[in-house]
């Protein structure tokens, strides 16, 4: 697995640990122990992937308790989400030019349009 994918997945099971009470304790082990075969400056990475998957977590999160809300606000919320995965993929996409590992998601730009977001 690239360690793009190993430090996305590390760091939402470091918020699975922190935010349910799911026991994540060996996947945890298993990815720390292959990002400390990479150097120091990996855990700028670290950092920040764990940022921007956290502020996922936290904007899908009234969705996934499945709190009532109007389709708007579901749409609002999703658009979020949208662009803060378009972060989450650039970092992703940093890392895997940083340590030649992996693939670079190709996404295909559509014309963003504001759905009244403004």
């Amino acid at each position: 697995m690239p360690i793009s994918e190993i430090i996305d997945r590390f760091t939402i099971t470091k918020l699975k640990s922190e935010r349910t009470t799911e026991d994540v304790q060996k996947e945890l082990d298993a990815y720390s122990s292959e990002i400390s075969k990479y150097s120091e400056n990996i855990n700028t990475f670290v950092d920040r992937m764990y940022e921007i998957n956290g502020k996922i977590w936290d904007t899908e999160g009234d969705i996934r308790k499945g709190i009532d809300m109007p389709l708007e606000e579901v749409g609002r919320l999703a658009l979020a989400v949208r662009d803060l995965n378009c972060i989450r993929n650039s970092i992703k996409a940093e890392i895997v030019e940083n340590y030649s590992e992996g693939f670079k998601e190709i996404k295909i730009n559509y014309k963003k349009i504001d759905y009244g977001r403004g």
